[in-house]
């Protein structure tokens, strides 16, 4: 029986089969043909202070130290010197204090003879530039449709050449998916206009529904009825209407459930058959006392009409205009348009009390000035809380009622209601409050940014996945219709991609969390940056699934893991170093040629006893050619070290990837260059492991990495082994800006794409490919300097994912995880 296999197309339309044994292992796009091919990385084994990264489960070939690939005469030339130099510095030291002045004169000799028959042979001493001096390119074509695109005309076509004929198109694309025509009314729309045009779902004027106060008491002693606005405006007139409070509160001090929810086998599961009981009557009481609030509120401001959620948020009635997905999920929409009411309110008024879960325990709450710190507390950290006091009007105080205070409500302020309710980030808030005030004014990325840090700290019973995302839109101007299969991050994505001057995604893209599995929404940079501080490279094209999207052009490179070869460099062409390298090159040829001459003139000479003028001529253009020789000859070494010591004028463009840290860059510099001499340097901001300092000089010099980080603590304790999907530490390599950056990953990242640019250096994202999908998976974000855009070629249009999942079985499985350690099929 043949093993099952699985297909990968490359980017010239290439297949290859890989086995189902042999899936789990890393592969990598070849730069040389693009070719898949399997991951083989080389390591170092004295991984100082980092702990010993031989051992572990890993998913890719491991080779331990690479060999040297330098010419033979390098290698020799490099070897006499380092007993006239110091390692790692051009500065001489002092041969008599240990003797190696005089290993140095008696390898001399030898080494001139080895160097004159290596010269010989005609090769290269400054290596082979490939690519031009470019960057290792990264080969790549994406052949599938996007899940969602950002041009109509590159989504998929789902009812084929047939619809083409009749001019119709049914493409994937953001205004098919994510954007769906308005749910239009009479008050909200007077106009009669709609202002989608620009694919984007239309804002609501105001509620469709209210609970307008009526002058009799009823449903116990609340005297209103709620009944649709266009409907009780056609009955009453519009002149009668002058507007409506909105009442909010938080569900886990108020219970609002009908009989129904309270019984469903899906809520409520942690509660017993007599706390559901004992629940129903809580909840009408709940209910009633909102509902007494709500009337109270709208007579005190003599409005006719007050806002609640459970009583307005209501199926739209079948209308002529209407669709059947509008009608559908018209309920669940207006959840996430309350921002919208809330700026069509004419006050606010909040209702907090006693916890839902000291209630259900028959213990509950009662008033005093001390619980109200935590009462209020509890009613910020509900997710809807922030954009209602954000958006709520300024104009007129908040009026605060406490469940069993006696007497008038507490007025606040609009931007004194985060300090006084003692909020965690009262601060931030405030500078949102500010902003809709207008007494500052945000950028919208800084309002973007502020909004989701506050966002993401507030918890509440999630409606769908995506709520942190549709909270987040009700700040902004333009907003994608909700969708019930949206992930947290599609939600994000699609909201990127409706305001798309802003670049949210691209940006976010860049950063590097604070450790590894943090949601997409937790947006602080370990570097420190925020989201204003990045400009992005590279633009979202569409959105793949829910974790991926499609990128479109970003620089990138691919790294090399399995060797270090040789790097070609050049030096500035001066006439002593043309004349010093004629030299050397012809000095095996004159200088044979000289001893030939003078050893046939000498044989001659044995045999006769004198020259005549035809010997004495050969023997003249002898010695010419043997004393040049002799003088080359015994200066080889030293002409060869002058020519090719010392900083480099141009070197060949590469990345270079090993698995641990080594203990000093002169063992890698030894490699690639041949003699180590402090021309390979660590980054001075490269990760955020990196570390300088002022020198004596004043100037900014660059010192080893950190030897541990807060995210894994692999110094502490030695660590010895590392479990599949840990982090463990890498180093690497930049051959044209000569630095190494050392950085942690789970698995060794295959391509550094540039995807944005802060504080004068480059964003690249390292990505491992993750060949089952197609997709590139962020392992870590570092800095590189700018000058290494002149080397780099673009990357086709390519897949990106935050995280790397991580398939049970097969990639056709839907049970599959992330690294962060959640369903993608929540």
């Amino acid at each position: 029986m043949l093993a099952q296999s699985l297909r990968h197309k490359d980017a010239l339309g290439r297949y290859k089969l890989i086995k189902e044994k042999h899936d789990i292992q890393e592969h990598f796009l070849r730069p040389e043909d693009g070719r898949l091919a399997p991951l083989t990385v080389q390591g170092v084994e004295n991984t100082v202070g980092y702990g010993n990264v031989l051992t572990g489960s890993r998913t890719w070939g491991f080779k331990g130290e690479s060999e040297r690939r330098i010419p033979v005469i390098m290698r020799l030339v490099c070897w006499m010197y380092s007993f006239r130099y110091q390692d790692g510095s051009t500065e001489k030291r002092d041969m008599s204090q240990d003797g190696t002045d005089l290993v140095l004169f008696l390898v001399w000799l030898p080494c001139c003879i080895i160097l004159a028959l290596l010269l010989f042979i005609p090769q290269s001493l400054e290596g082979q530039f490939r690519n031009q001096g470019f960057y290792d390119p990264i080969l790549y074509r994406d052949w599938r449709y996007p899940k969602v695109s950002r041009n109509r005309y590159e989504g998929q076509n789902e009812d084929g050449y047939e619809e083409e004929g009749k001019g119709q198109r049914g493409p994937r694309d953001l205004e098919a998916r994510a954007i769906s025509r308005p749910i239009t009314t009479t008050y909200s729309n007077s106009s009669g206009t709609n202002n989608e045009n620009d694919g984007i779902l239309a804002r609501h004027f105001g509620p469709r529904y209210l609970c307008f106060v009526t002058g009799s008491n009823d449903r116990s002693g609340a005297g209103f009825e709620t009944c649709r606005v266009s409907d009780w405006i056609k009955d009453h007139g519009e002149h009668a209407y002058n507007g409506f409070v909105f009442l909010s509160y938080t569900r886990h001090q108020f219970c609002v459930d009908s009989e129904g929810e309270i019984y469903d086998p899906k809520r409520w599961t942690t509660l017993s058959d007599e706390q559901r009981e004992n629940l129903v009557p809580m909840a009408k009481r709940d209910r009633q006392a909102l509902l007494k609030q709500g009337v109270e509120a709208a007579r005190s401001a003599n409005r006719v009409a007050f806002w609640v959620d459970f009583e307005c948020i209501r199926d739209i009635d079948t209308q002529p205009e209407s669709t059947a997905e509008n009608t559908a999920n018209s309920k669940s929409d207006d959840v996430y348009r309350i921002c919208d009411i809330v700026r069509a309110a004419y006050s606010m008024v909040i209702l907090v009390g006693p916890s839902l879960q000291s209630k259900i325990q028959g213990i509950p709450e009662t008033y005093s000035q001390a619980i109200t710190i935590m009462w209020l507390q509890a009613y910020g950290d509900r997710l809807w809380t922030l954009p209602e006091i954000l958006l709520c009007p300024s104009e007129r105080r908040i009026k605060l009622h406490f469940y069993g205070k006696l007497g008038p409500p507490e007025e606040l302020a609009k931007r004194d209601f985060p300090a006084r309710a003692v909020w965690k980030d009262a601060d931030r808030v405030r500078e949102l409050i500010d902003h809709y005030e207008s007494t500052i004014h945000l950028s919208p990325l800084e309002l973007v940014s502020i909004a989701l840090e506050c966002l993401a700290e507030r918890n509440t019973q999630k409606f769908r996945k995506g709520d942190i995302a549709y909270a987040l839109m009700g700040l902004l101007r333009r907003r994608p219709i909700t969708n019930d299969k949206d992930s947290s991050f599609e939600a994000f994505a699609r909201l990127s991609l409706a305001n798309v001057n802003d670049a949210l995604l691209e940006r976010l893209i860049c950063m590097q969390p604070l450790h590894r599995g943090a949601p997409w929404y937790e947006i602080e940079d370990a570097f420190g940056a925020r989201l204003w501080d990045i400009e992005p490279r590279c633009q979202v094209a569409g959105i793949v699934d829910d974790q991926a999207v499609t990128l479109d052009g970003a620089f990138g490179a691919s790294i090399q893991w399995d060797r270090m070869d040789q790097v070609a460099f050049f030096k500035r062409p001066t006439t002593a170093r043309t004349f010093a390298k004629i030299a050397l090159r012809t000095m095996p040829g004159y200088l044979f040629a000289g001893i030939v001459m003078v050893a046939i003139v000498a044989s001659l000479l044995q045999q006769m006893q004198g020259l005549g003028a035809g010997m004495q001529a050969l023997l003249a253009v002898g010695i010419v050619f043997l004393v040049p020789g002799v003088i080359v000859f015994l200066l080889a070494p030293y002409l060869i070290f002058e020519l090719y010591r010392g900083e480099f004028w141009s070197t060949q463009a590469m990345f270079i990837g090993i698995e641990g840290v080594p203990a000093n860059l002169g063992w890698v510099e030894r490699h690639l260059f041949g003699l180590n001499q402090g021309r390979l340097k660590w980054s001075i901001a490269g990760s955020t492991l990196s570390q300088h300092k002022l020198s004596t000089y004043d100037e900014c010099e660059a010192l080893p990495p950190k030897e541990s980080t807060p995210a894994s603590n692999l110094a502490s304790g030695g660590k010895k082994y590392y479990a599949n999907g840990e982090e463990r530490p890498f180093t690497l390599i930049d051959t044209y800006t000569r630095t190494a950056t050392v950085f942690y990953a789970v698995r060794p990242p295959t391509a550094l794409i540039v995807c944005g640019q802060e504080g004068g250096m480059q964003r690249a994202v390292l990505c491992s490919y993750d060949w089952r999908r197609g997709t590139f998976s962020r392992e870590a974000v570092v800095r590189v300097k700018t000058i290494v855009l002149e080397r780099m070629f673009r990357v086709d249009r390519f897949r990106f994912a935050l995280n790397r999942k991580i398939w049970k079985k097969h990639p056709e499985s839907l049970d599959s995880t992330s690294e962060t350690g959640l369903s993608n099929v929540q």
